[in-house]
Order: structure tokens, then C-alpha cells, then sequence
């Protein structure tokens, strides 16, 4: 077939007509959509009578709503986090172990400081030397119960446990950490990674949640992960696991307890479910709303890992980073990192060569393949920019990153390139033909595969794997026709469609609104691959699907824009808090929501019809509703200078922090101005840094002790000024005084705390 510029087109006449590509194209897109749905779905739970040497999540659900007792929050400090850490202690004695409750106070770099209380066990190995440290945290927010965040990783490390102890010993002892304080930055990990017991761990199995559905991702790699991955996916039985989301999460700033053992080169493995975003951290993360299956699978991976990791060479393991990625969940692929700059030059060669052939063979002129190199930055723009263009007017609509029904939105970016890509291969068609655009479809991912295996070799695989069939794929077709065959571009499509499309489906989950934009500009690369079919279309299906396709994205886009974005299982955002300030008497209700507030709510309070500053020492971005509301006869927070001395133009302060209402919370907010030059709280070295260059003189350090015993804790500075400045002092306990009832009675059923959750905050400025 030979199209109206002379240049010959993908699909030969030898193939019996051009447009079956497209919709082969198509059908398979969908069904490998449906394979990627159906794959990573968590496995269904396995019933308390399965097998003991098994992981059941029945048995684990039942751990765990022992633990659970009364599903209160339990915050580091508090009585029910007490509560939760005898439980956790007897259900280890009842299996057999040996608990230990490591207790310490520690900092950790940013000034947040606590009390915690580690549960320690420990399962001897066949051999002696280091052990796998298998961990989770037991604490949760303020705001909810932390079931999925994380008492189910808890209850999970309990079923293995109890697995471990019942079969064989192991090669390697294993460690059980359940870990304190991880909400209030890291802490119980901090005080673990300063202890001794360190230098027993080889390798680190954590299990985390950011919501409470969905599979358990191996999400997150440290150290050398060459051996560590491999150790775990041949024993697994559904690992859902990619470097490219290493390689994600590196380049975020969210932390796990994992982090801190990274930061020491320990390997490592973390694995954590995100699914229902918007119960993360809120009263929705209930044993009600937990998925089995997601239990299931947080066992399962859990089991394999520590199985597949203490039968390992934990003296000297083996150098090396990885790529490694599933296919849809039934096996794993992997190669050294190194290898992946020589699988992409390879790969590069190939396509070359294919274009060469096609070039020889007539298949294409030079011309039609500097049209064909258009395609790719064309999609890639066009598609950027529309996907932003709607992300703006969606945000203007959804108040939050997460909705209640994401459905019409999804849709929406999915569609928009595909529309673009189907329509821009279509006019480019007429100059450069199928096979101009196939070849220079596949010469730009083979290029971006060679340079993402040199800056991000992790990612590299998405290109590399498809160019290195598409170059074979042509090399075999053109050396046996005149252009490139149908199933030369269905088989490198096929094989980007099963790396890309199962991924893409995280991308919301983890990131919201923006992770649907990042999927329409991935969504806009990866759909260059269907073009050369659809350049080989017939003239009909080549104008009709692109218009389709974008009438369809106009369609749901309006219905995104008219759905509610919460429901009472779905809900949003909204914290109360009463503030007073014990030296001007002034009390205040605090709303943080996205506006409008809702009527009943204006109703309960006269809040301002703007947002401002929460608190004087708020940045400008933690804004709040603000009204008036009665002063309460409570004491203020207490900032006690116990010494004070000056020499060189540096003023040594020894100070004391105590809340006499007896608060959870106490922060002091240290002044910029005063350069703050060193730092100990409760005997503890706290990190202080110079202020970053550009840094707001008038910001504040805040220093914030969770826990704060009766007694206080004492506080240790070295300011370089010695003149006074004004700081602020706080403490902050959960729930509101008795008049917030009628604010939480007009909070709408579709809206809940988050995080910190309503809490009663009281201050003070004090003059240093």
C-alpha cells in the first residue's frame, strides 16, 4: 500500500487491507487494561483454617482487632498507645517469644523529639551473625485508628511470626521490630538506628500503608538491591513490584522508617497498599473498611521476603543495583543496572538498522522519516499542554487532590492523548507514511531509553524492552518486504502495553489530581506506539477515532467537572481547632477546609470570610477559617529559664518546657534572628544547620516534644545573639472543649479530621 506522497505504508498489500491494525491495536489495548485491572488485584484472603505454614489473613484480621481493642487513636505518649503496646507484648509471649520494650527518649534532625517505646523480639537462625529485621510501627495519627497505617502491617509481622516459630529455624535469626512514634517523625526507627542493635540487622523488611486496599507494592529499595529483590520475587506469588517506582519514591520527599536505615546504606525492602487515599490518616482507616486481600498480600510478600532473605549471605552480600519489573504480577524481570546502557545502545543498533533497511528497500524516504521524528514531540506537546489546561479547571472544582469518584476525571487524561496521537498520526500520514512514522516513532524510544539507562537507569527498562522488539520486529520485516509488516508494530505496542499500562493505574493513587496529569504526558509517549496503525488506516477510521476519542474526553470532562467530589465514604478534609492565647486571653475556633464553609458550620461559628495565618508563627501557606469563641480558664505552656549567660556575643540558655494542663504536645518556636547555633533537648543532640540562604529572617524553628512528661523537659541552646527576642511557646492535646460539640455536630457527614484531628491548641509569647 502506498500512500497519496509515494511513501510506502506499514501494512503491505500482501496484508489485505490497512485498517484491521488500528482495531487489533485497540481490542488488545483494552484487553491488556482488563489483564492489568484483574492482575493486581491483592489475592483473595486465605481462611483460618489454611494451612499453618501459611499467611492467613483471617488469622491476621483477628490479631489484629485484638489489638485494635476499643479502635481508638493511639498517638505516640497516649494511654491507648499504651494499651495497643501490652497487646502487641502478650500476643509475642502467647506465641512464644521473648519481647523486650526498649524505651528512650530521641530526636530526631528536625527538632521533633519524643518518648517512645520499641517492641523488640527475636527468632534465632541455624546460624549466628546478622539477622533480616522485619518491622512495622504501631502508633497511629491523632485523627484515627491506624488501622491500614499500620496496625495491619503489625498484625501481619505477628502471623509471620507466628509461621517462623512454628516450622524449621531459619539460616538467619530475624528480628521483629514494632516500632513507636513513626507519625511523629521517624522517632521509634531513630532510636533504634542509634542503638546497638544496628549492627546485628544485615537487611530490612518494612511494611507500611497509605490507605487500607489495593495490592502490597514493593515500592522502595536500599542499598545494594541486586540480591535483595531477586531473594524476595522467586518466592513470591504475586509481586507487583517496578525500579521505576525505586526510582520514583527516591525523588519524593515522603519518609518511612525505612528511610532511616537507607540513610545508613542497610538494604532493604518496603512494601506498603494505597489504596481509598481519602481514608489515609483519617477515622475511615477502620478494620471495617480494610481489605482482606490487601492483608493477604501484605503477608504473603512479608513471608517470602524474610524466607528468601535469611537463607541469603548476609556477611558479604553481593554488590549492585537492579532493574527489575513485573509482568502483570506473574513473574519478575531483572538485570544488573549496569547492563541497561548496553541493552539500550543494542537497542538503539537495531531500530537503526531496521530504518536502514526500510530506507534501502523503499519502504520510506528521508523525508517521510524527518516527518515520522515529528510525531513523538508533537503528541508529547499538544497533549501537556491540553492535559493542563483541564487539570487547571479541575482544580478549580476538586478542593482536594482526591475525589470521591476519580472515575470521569481518569478518563478524561487517559483519552486526551490518545486523541491527540491518533489525530496528529493521521495529518502526518499523508506526508510521511506508516512506516516514516514507525521509524521515527521507534528511533525516539530508543534514544530515550539509551539516555534514561545512563540518568535514571531504573526507568530505562519502559524504553529499551519495546525498542529492542521493535527493532527486531522490523529488522525481520523489512528484510522480507517491502515495508514493515502489521505485526512488526502490533508486537512492540503489545510489549509496551504490558509494562506501561499496569503502572499508569498507580499513578492517581499516589499522587492525586497531578498523578493523572503525569499519567496524560507517559500516556502521550507510550501512544506513539499505536500510530503507524493508525497512519495505516483506511481515510475514514483515520478522521472518525481521533474525534471520537476527544468527544468522548470533552464528555467525561464535563461530568468530572458536575460530580460531587465527596461522599460520606469518600470524604474531605476538615479539622476544628480551639486556639487560645493565655497572655492576650483571646480564644478562637479554627477551621482548616477548602472553602466554602458549609452553612451549618457558619451557623455554629462566625468564621471570616477569608483564611488567614493560623497561628503568628504559621507560614503563609497553613491558613485557616477563624471566630471568635469563649476563653477558656486554662493554663499556658511554660518556657522556665533555669540559666542564662552570655560571652563573645553568644548567650547560653538553659530552659525548661513543661505544660501544667498536661498536654500531649509542647512545641517551643525558636526566631531565625536568633541564629540558633546548638541545640539539646532532653540530653539529646539535635542537628542545627545554618539558615538557608534566602531563608525569611522573621521565620521560626520549631522544637516540639511529644509525650511531654509531667516534669517537662529541659532544653539546651546556644544562640548567636545575645540579644532578647520574642518566641513562642505551645502545647497542644487532642479533642475540643466542651463547646466545640456544636462545631462537630455541623461538621457534613462527608467531611472528617485528617492528621492531627481536632485538637485544643494553647500559647503564649514569651520575651527570651
Amino acid at each position: 500500500m502506498v500512500d497519496q506522497a509515494g511513501n510506502r505504508s506499514v501494512v503491505s498489500g500482501e496484508e489485505r487491507g490497512g485498517g484491521w491494525g488500528l482495531l487489533v491495536a485497540l481490542v488488545l489495548l483494552a484487553l491488556v487494561m482488563v489483564l492489568a485491572q484483574v492482575r493486581t488485584r491483592p489475592p483473595a484472603p486465605k481462611p483460618a483454617d489454611a494451612s499453618l505454614q501459611e499467611f492467613s489473613a483471617v488469622r491476621a484480621r483477628e490479631v489484629l482487632k485484638t489489638l485494635l481493642g476499643d479502635g481508638a487513636p493511639h498517638p505516640v505518649g497516649s494511654e491507648a498507645n499504651a494499651r495497643v503496646r501490652e497487646r502487641i507484648v502478650a500476643h509475642l509471649r502467647w506465641l512464644g517469644f521473648a519481647p523486650e520494650v526498649r524505651e528512650s527518649f530521641v530526636c530526631n534532625r528536625f527538632g521533633s523529639c519524643g518518648q517512645v517505646a520499641n517492641v523488640v523480639a527475636r527468632l534465632e537462625g541455624r546460624e549466628p551473625g546478622k539477622a533480616v529485621l522485619l518491622m512495622a510501627h504501631y502508633d497511629s495519627v491523632p485523627a484515627g485508628p491506624g488501622v491500614g497505617d499500620d496496625l495491619a502491617g503489625v498484625a501481619a509481622i505477628l502471623e509471620v511470626a507466628r509461621i517462623l516459630k512454628a516450622g524449621p529455624p531459619p539460616r538467619h535469626p530475624v528480628i521483629f521490630l514494632l516500632d513507636d512514634a513513626e507519625e511523629a517523625g521517624l522517632l521509634g526507627a531513630e532510636a533504634f538506628v542509634r542503638s546497638p542493635a544496628l549492627s546485628e540487622v544485615g537487611v530490612v523488611v518494612n511494611l507500611e500503608g497509605r490507605g487500607n486496599s489495593g495490592p502490597s507494592l514493593m515500592f522502595e529499595t536500599s542499598g545494594q538491591d541486586g540480591w535483595t529483590v531477586p531473594r524476595f520475587t522467586s518466592r513470591a506469588s504475586r509481586p507487583i513490584t517496578s525500579s521505576l517506582f525505586v526510582t520514583i519514591y527516591d525523588r519524593m520527599p515522603n519518609d518511612t522508617d525505612l528511610t532511616l536505615f537507607k540513610q545508613r546504606d542497610v538494604p532493604g525492602l518496603n512494601f506498603a497498599f494505597i489504596g481509598n487515599p481519602l481514608h489515609y490518616h483519617s477515622p475511615l482507616d477502620t478494620l471495617e473498611n480494610l481489605s482482606l486481600g490487601s492483608l493477604q498480600h501484605h503477608g504473603d510478600n512479608a513471608l517470602a521476603a524474610v524466607r528468601g532473605l535469611t537463607e541469603a549471605d548476609l556477611a558479604s552480600p553481593p554488590p549492585g543495583k537492579a532493574v527489575f519489573f513485573d509482568v502483570l504480577g506473574a513473574f519478575v524481570v531483572l538485570w544488573p543496572a549496569g547492563w541497561s546502557l548496553g541493552l539500550a545502545a543494542l537497542a538503539l543498533v537495531l531500530v537503526i538498522v531496521a530504518v536502514v533497511l526500510g530506507l534501502r528497500r523503499g519502504a520510506f524516504t528521508g523525508g517521510a522519516l524527518a516527518m515520522g521524528l515529528l510525531l513523538l514531540p508533537g503528541t508529547l506537546f499538544l497533549s501537556g499542554a491540553l492535559a493542563f489546561g483541564i487539570q487547571t479547571l479541575l482544580r478549580a472544582a476538586f478542593p482536594a487532590p482526591w475525589v470521591a469518584n476519580p472515575l470521569p476525571a481518569t478518563v478524561v487524561f487517559w483519552l486526551i492523548p490518545l486523541a491527540v496521537t491518533l489525530g496528529l498520526a493521521a495529518w502526518l500520514a499523508r506526508r510521511s507514511g506508516a512506516a516514516g512514522i514507525w521509524a521515527g516513532t521507534w528511533i525516539w524510544w530508543a534514544a530515550l531509553g539509551l539516555l534514561l539507562a545512563v540518568l535514571a537507569p531504573g526507568t530505562s527498562y519502559l524504553f529499551l524492552v519495546p525498542a529492542l522488539a521493535a527493532g527486531l520486529a522490523g529488522i525481520v520485516s523489512f528484510s522480507s518486504a517491502p515495508g514493515v509488516r502489521a505485526w512488526a508494530a502490533l508486537l512492540p505496542m503489545l510489549v509496551a502495553a504490558l509494562l506501561w499500562l499496569p503502572f499508569l493505574q498507580f499513578l492517581y493513587l499516589g499522587l492525586g489530581l497531578m498523578g493523572l496529569m503525569v499519567t496524560a504526558v507517559l500516556l502521550s509517549l507510550f501512544d506513539t506506539t499505536v500510530a503507524p496503525l493508525a497512519a495505516a488506516a483506511g481515510p475514514g477510521l483515520r478522521k472518525w477515532a481521533p474525534l471520537a476519542a476527544g468527544a468522548l474526553a470533552a464528555i467525561f470532562a464535563v461530568v468530572a467537572m458536575v460530580s460531587s467530589p465527596f461522599s460520606p465514604k469518600a470524604p474531605q478534609n476538615m479539622v476544628v481547632q480551639f486556639h487560645q492565647d493565655t497572655q492576650t486571653g483571646e480564644a478562637r475556633w479554627l477551621l482548616r477546609a477548602a472553602p466554602p464553609i458549609p452553612p451549618a458550620l457558619r451557623e455554629a461559628a462566625a468564621f471570616d470570610p477569608q483564611p488567614g495565618p493560623a497561628y503568628p508563627w504559621s507560614p503563609s501557606f497553613s491558613r485557616a477559617f477563624a471566630a471568635k469563641a469563649p476563653a477558656l480558664p486554662i493554663p499556658g505552656p511554660e518556657l522556665a529559664v533555669l540559666s542564662d549567660s552570655s560571652t563573645g556575643g553568644k548567650r547560653t540558655l538553659r530552659l525548661r518546657l513543661t505544660s501544667p494542663r498536661g498536654a500531649r504536645v509542647g512545641t517551643v518556636m525558636v526566631p531565625n534572628e536568633a541564629n540558633l547555633e546548638s541545640l539539646r533537648i532532653g540530653g539529646q543532640t539535635v542537628e542545627v544547620g545554618p539558615r538557608p540562604p534566602g531563608a525569611p529572617a522573621q521565620g521560626w524553628r520549631p522544637l516540639t516534644v511529644f509525650g511531654l512528661p509531667p516534669q517537662g523537659v529541659e532544653l539546651d541552646v546556644v544562640l548567636g545573639e545575645s540579644r532578647p527576642f520574642d518566641w513562642f511557646v505551645a502545647d497542644r492535646s487532642d479533642g475540643l472543649p466542651p463547646g466545640g460539640r456544636a462545631l462537630l455536630d455541623a461538621r457534613p457527614d462527608n467531611a472528617v479530621p485528617l492528621n492531627e484531628g481536632d485538637t485544643t491548641l494553647v500559647s503564649r509569647k514569651v520575651r527570651i
